[in-house]
């Protein structure tokens, strides 16, 4: 499944240099393994999208853990194929 989302330019950047491979979201679109992310640059300063876009696949979801929100998950990603 495909999952549109916004992501802050100081993010985007680390994920586009492949520095950032953990994205914490609210699972509230019950994200499941080997799901792309599309995730669009948006700038809150401007509150607009700056056009930037890359794609992470879902490899690896971490539920349930000390420190994380009962609501949330950690997603490991990494570039498709």
């Amino acid at each position: 499944m495909k999952h549109e989302l916004k992501i802050h330019p100081e993010h985007y950047k680390n994920v586009l240099l492949g520095l950032k491979k953990v994205e914490i979201r609210k699972n509230d679109r019950n994200f499941q393994e080997n799901d792309l992310l599309i995730l669009n640059e948006f700038d809150p300063k401007t509150e607009k999208y700056t056009g930037g876009q890359v794609k992470r696949k879902v490899d690896f979801i971490i539920k349930e853990v000390a420190g994380l929100e009962p609501d949330y998950v950690a997603l490991q990603i990494s570039k498709p194929q």
